[in-house]
């Protein structure tokens, strides 16, 4: 995808703080191959309250705001099409679509945040439980980047052969170690088991175990893993700003992948290269609210087929827009389960729980998985892009 163009694409890709929402945004871009201009809206929040504010005040009516999206390059002419992923790019897309009297289109991708009826079109990872429509895309997966477009980033402050960077003996069993997540009641326990059978395996096959912490990491897991294991080889993210960061190299050197339940993108990582890869699965947090939106979410939804199968059509439409007018008032939001990731990965052979891994024997290496966009959808998703970015030129023509 080429942002490096003399005019201004009529495509553009907002990017926030989020790698795993950035690299779905850029794989669509990749995939529609048209040039198209990446717009950062990338600023570190402490908290959600800060974020509102500042979104507010880089939309706002006023001089000050326009400069700032004047320096983000947030100006006319407007786009035809925006993509964009999460709340904060999703805002942003939606004033962009103000300003532009409706004319450039909304393709967003994750959970929708505005009512449904509202996007242009919705793309749907299966964690995110959306209501079938005819603007909503369901996904088998989320969206990844074809190895030919993605250029990793270069993250090495010299040419290091791979066993200085990770100077320990081969083969390794490299742990990936997600943070905390809403959906999952993080498990030291289960950390621990994990990185025993890891160091079983190391022991038993002559090799190291290597834990890798990401931006997320909290201190208690990492230590948690610590005493498990004996002398692990640890990578802490951002421990120091020239420290080459070994983590392609993991994924693609090592025996053996761990990687936590938590994190969608670093699960999708792992798949991709063939490493054989086992999730380091946690239990599900005990939280009425979520299961109560899920079990009513699969009520609607049931009755709606009901209503269908029986004929009453009629009846099915409304129930439909009670469900949405629920979700759009923040009542009865459509819910989100990460479980549904780990089904589809394991259902493809891509990877397989933790529990499944026999330390003493080692796995073979998959054919690598080298490009997922064919299994993830995005190439049905970019037809229905182009065929709104056509839809949308021939109205600017008339």
């Amino acid at each position: 995808m080429s942002s490096l163009t003399t005019f201004q694409p009529d495509i553009w890709v907002l990017l926030t703080h989020a790698p795993g929402d950035n690299d779905q945004c850029l794989a669509l871009g990749d995939a529609l191959d048209r040039p198209s201009a990446v717009k950062r809206i990338d600023w570190k929040a402490a908290s959600v309250a800060e974020d509102r504010a500042r979104i507010r005040d880089l939309l706002a009516d006023t001089p000050e705001a326009e400069q700032s999206r004047r320096m983000i390059a947030l100006h006319a002419p407007w786009p035809r099409i925006v993509i964009c992923c999460g709340r904060r790019a999703d805002r942003v897309g939606f004033w962009i679509k103000r300003q532009s009297s409706g004319f450039t289109k909304i393709v967003s991708i994750g959970r929708a945040h505005m009512p449904i009826a509202s996007y242009d079109l919705l793309a749907a990872p299966p964690q995110f439980l959306l209501p079938e429509r005819s603007n909503v895309v369901n996904l088998s997966l989320p969206l990844v980047r074809s190895r030919r477009t993605h250029r990793q980033p270069q993250p090495f402050t010299g040419a290091k052969a791979h066993g200085q960077i990770v100077p320990v003996p081969k083969p390794w069993f490299t742990i990936l170690l997600g943070g905390d997540a809403k959906e999952f009641a993080t498990s030291k326990r289960a950390l621990m088991r994990a990185a025993r059978r890891a160091q079983t395996a190391a022991d038993r096959h002559g090799g190291s175990v290597v834990v890798s912490t990401s931006r997320r990491t909290p201190p208690a897991l990492l230590a948690a893993v610590e005493r498990a294991l004996d002398r692990p080889h640890i990578f802490r993210w951002g421990e120091s700003a020239g420290a080459e960061n070994p983590y392609q190299i993991l994924l693609e050197q090592s025996a053996v992948l761990f990687v936590t339940a938590d994190s969608a993108s670093m699960i999708l990582d792992c798949c991709r290269t063939g490493t054989p890869t086992f999730v380091i699965e946690y239990p599900e947090r005990f939280d009425l609210r979520r299961r109560w939106r899920r079990g009513l979410f699969q009520y609607f939804r049931g009755a709606v087929e009901r209503c269908r199968d029986l004929g009453l059509d009629r009846v099915g439409d409304k129930l439909e827009r009670s469900q949405d007018w629920l979700h759009a008032r923040r009542i009865l939001r459509y819910p989100r389960d990460m479980r549904r990731i780990h089904a589809s990965v394991y259902a493809m052979g891509l990877a397989r729980p933790v529990s499944t891994f026999d330390p003493t024997i080692m796995p073979l290496k998959r054919i690598a998985a080298n490009d997922l966009v064919d299994v993830s959808g995005v190439r049905e998703l970019a037809a229905r892009c182009r065929a709104l970015h056509t839809w949308t030129h021939r109205i600017a023509a008339e």
